[in-house]
């Protein structure tokens, strides 16, 4: 005999479809537990209309939901009384030979669990679809099926879509499973440790069951919960796997695609969440902050462009308020780590206000990001409201020269130099700088100009123009009668063997007379 559970809470539209795609199989010796789980939406009273016409139903009421108690455990050990278990849910259905074939399929190869493909069934357009199904069976100890796991996956990841020995599914530990009541994931948890305790495992190469997916299905509303159950779910695969030493490169790659996918999918329901737009990011934060995250986003494929897509979709709307700075800029961290930088908590608001550096910044365009900033410091624009200067020496490279100032107004006066050094074309920067020297004119900050002249012109690697700097900065200092730090450079040109000996002597000479 069979045991078959099926548990509903407000699910009238479908109930009935359900049940009687169950009392209408063609292998009838079964009983049938019916939970009525605190059900508000008259489900109450189509469960005991069957449960009158039909002795094999069982039915058990709640008065109030029982959720998170998990009651398809609790209640099997009680009650169920057959040799195998199956599990429908209250919105879905079976083809009539579903417990037939797979009930048969199980004795005649002496399995522990008997799987079958899946169709699913879109409520909202009306589309069915086969979501898995083999095209021959498989028959498998557990270590083949380890090592078969990326191959067939999907068949256990849901509790539902199997017949398994009531006997093995009771002698289980559940307990740290149900506790965790993650929205998702769970069903997978608790499959991986039934074929744990399996001598065979059977796959058929049909699709008896009908899945309806929802708008309103759990599956596809948010909860905090949901991305430590993405988390459980990887981890609980890669532990099954390395159980039975299959877990090689190849699967390990395949791991990170499925942890790909499942944190897309909690992004999705994240961005379309009723949730706040602070909370929003705060879980957005959490999400891109774990350490699995960064592992998986190796993996190239084009789930890895949605997965951007999606944290974008979330920090941009944060970008507009409400959200907190420090959850931002954790999340920048991640999807833009050249330009992260630029997001310090007092400037955040400008990323607002001007739609092309937020453009660039989310997607981490460091040269457009640095070009338009630099262009609002030509333009005077924001100059009183945000230190533009501090964004600009936030985002330029380590070792670059421009990492000594945050003025504003040094990068006003030389922004064509400043963004040649900022991508790093030194030539071009030290061909500026010294038609600016030659010219002889007044500049601003003339030292520090020099200063950054010399930085340049080793960058570049031009010994002629690091020596020109050199004793332009020389004469400066003697200008100014800073004597000391004038014979330090005079000593470095003798040192360096300059050709310019007659500038030099005079250098010496006008010096000795200070």
């Amino acid at each position: 005999m069979v045991t078959i559970y099926t548990q509903a809470y407000n699910t009238k539209p479908y109930l009935e479809q359900c049940i009687s795609s169950v009392l209408s199989q063609t292998y009838t010796n079964f009983e049938y537990i019916l939970v009525d789980n605190g059900c508000t939406d008259g489900s109450s009273e189509l469960m005991d209309a069957f449960a009158a016409r039909d002795p094999r139903i069982r039915l058990i009421h709640y008065r109030e939901n029982q959720l998170p108690r998990p009651l398809r455990f609790e209640l099997a050990r009680e009650y169920a009384a057959g040799a195998y278990y199956a599990v429908i849910d209250s919105d879905d259905w079976w083809d009539p030979d579903y417990l037939e074939r797979l009930v048969g399929f199980l004795e005649e190869n002496d399995l522990d669990i008997a799987l079958t493909g899946t169709a699913s069934y879109l409520e909202a357009s009306g589309r069915s679809y086969i979501l898995r199904k083999l095209d021959q069976r498989l028959v498998l100890t557990r270590a083949q099926f380890a090592q078969y796991y990326p191959q067939v996956w999907t068949f256990p990841s849901t509790f539902w879509g199997s017949v398994i020995k009531t006997g093995l599914f009771q002698a289980l530990e559940y307990a740290d499973i149900a506790e965790r009541n993650y929205p998702y994931g769970t069903d997978t948890m608790f499959m991986l440790r039934y074929i744990d305790s399996c001598g065979r495992i059977g796959i058929d190469n049909s699709a008896l069951y009908h899945y309806r997916i929802r708008p309103s299905s759990i599956s596809s509303k948010y909860s905090p919960l949901r991305f430590d159950g993405n988390i459980a779910y990887y981890e609980i695969i890669e532990s099954f796997l390395k159980r039975y030493q299959a877990l090689d490169s190849t699967k390990q790659e395949w791991l990170k695609n499925v942890h790909l996918h499942s944190m897309a999918e909690t992004l999705e329901a994240l961005e379309r969440s009723s949730l706040s737009v602070g909370e929003k990011m705060r879980e957005c934060a959490r999400i891109t902050s774990h350490p699995l995250t960064p592992m998986a986003l190796t993996y190239r494929d084009p789930i890895r462009d949605k997965w951007y897509d999606l944290v974008r979709s979330i920090t941009r709307q944060a970008l507009t308020g409400g959200a907190s700075a420090a959850d931002i800029c954790a999340v920048l961290k991640v999807i833009s780590p050249r330009c992260c930088a630029a997001a310090q908590t007092e400037c955040l608001d400008l990323f607002s206000r001007e739609a092309g550096l937020q453009a660039a910044l989310l997607k981490d365009d460091w040269d457009s990001l640095s070009g338009g900033i630099m262009e609002l410091i030509v333009q005077r624009k924001y100059t009183k409201q945000y230190s533009l200067g501090e964004l600009i020496h936030s985002l330029a490279p380590e070792n670059s020269p421009l990492r000594e100032t945050e003025d504003t107004r040094y990068f006003r006066e030389y922004a064509e130099i400043c963004l040649f050094i900022l991508c790093k074309n030194y030539p071009a920067a030290l061909d500026r700088m010294t038609e600016r020297l030659l010219r002889d004119e007044p500049l601003y900050r003339k030292e520090f100009f020099l200063q950054v002249y010399l930085s340049v012109s080793a960058l570049a690697g031009h010994p002629e123009a690091f020596v020109y700097g050199k004793f332009q900065m020389a004469w400066l200092l003697l200008e100014e009668k800073r004597a000391a730090e004038c014979r330090v450079l005079v000593e470095e040109l003798e040192d360096m063997g300059t050709s310019a000996g007659e500038e030099l002597s005079e250098l010496r000479r006008k010096l000795d007379m200070i």
